[in-house]
């Protein structure tokens, strides 16, 4: 079997997304849910406000970066699919710190359940970690919540360093999980000069909430 991963910039009607436990890439259509859609969604999965908040700031840097890749290098790309998508990523966070299981996984099913929209749901199941190539110009919205949910930490906006050393610090308690956070670091890395040599941006020097260089 194979998987038909499409270009995620621009169609969102016709796209594949692999369901968690199935390796079969599934067809769909689907929607992009406004942000006042996205809060209501929040609400029914009983998100709580610091996860509100996390999501709030994720989905301002992932728009920065949008922007900016719209206006130099991606001029067909939905702006609206990447908020969405930033403000979803963790739509199960709470439910997998209670009960078990993977954020990532169960908030792409849910998202794709509600939505329909495979590629929306592909970026919130790989915002952790990402299996396939990286190319900003074929996965853009993924790639761009994936990297952008790598500077901020709880609700503030962070370096990749400063970042990653919390997530050790909360999470690195064996081997194994410590060796995936620094995997998942080592692609944010990757992730990240790829989209400077597109933009033209230091993104690490890059003021988010102002939307200007850091002098």
């Amino acid at each position: 079997m194979t998987r038909a991963m499409h270009a995620d910039n621009t169609d969102t009607r016709a796209s594949t997304f692999t369901a968690p436990g199935d390796i079969q890439a599934r067809q769909g259509t689907g929607r992009v849910p406004n942000a006042e859609e996205c809060r209501a969604f929040w609400s029914d999965m009983g998100m709580p406000d610091h996860i509100r908040e996390h999501s709030f700031l994720v989905a301002e840097v992932a728009l920065n970066i949008a922007r900016m890749a719209k206006k130099r290098f991606l001029s067909n790309l939905n702006l609206g699919l990447v908020e969405a998508a930033a403000l979803l990523h963790d739509v199960a966070k709470v439910y997998t710190i209670r009960y078990g299981g993977s954020h990532s996984q169960l908030g792409a099913a849910w998202v794709q359940e509600w939505t329909g929209n495979a590629l929306l749901a592909r970026a919130v199941l790989h915002h952790v970690f990402w299996p396939f190539a990286m190319d900003v110009h074929r996965y853009s919205v993924s790639l761009i919540v994936f990297y952008s949910d790598k500077r901020v930490r709880h609700a503030e906006i962070v370096s990749m360093d400063e970042r990653f050393t919390d997530l050790l610090h909360r999470y690195g308690k064996t081997s194994l999980a410590r060796k995936h956070i620094q995997l998942s670091l080592q692609q944010g890395r990757i992730v990240e000069t790829l989209l400077e040599r597109e933009l033209k941006v230091d993104l690490d020097a890059y003021s988010f909430d102002c939307r200007r260089m850091v002098r």
